[in-house]
């Protein structure tokens, strides 16, 4: 796989991990949101990794 499509796969994976962690903590702040998908970071790379 390119490393273009690699980075929108990256991104819309990190969006939606933000997406899923936000509708099940409404109340967590947009900064809370990014350091939960930071933390899950490695695990969303190595993810995709395993499909390339």
């Amino acid at each position: 796989m390119d490393q273009k499509k690699m980075l929108k796969m990256a991104i819309i994976s990190g969006a939606s991990h933000a997406l899923k962690y936000k509708k099940q903590n409404s109340s967590s702040t947009d900064e809370e949101v990014l350091q939960q998908v930071n933390r899950e970071a490695n695990e969303i790379l190595a993810k995709l990794d395993s499909i390339n």
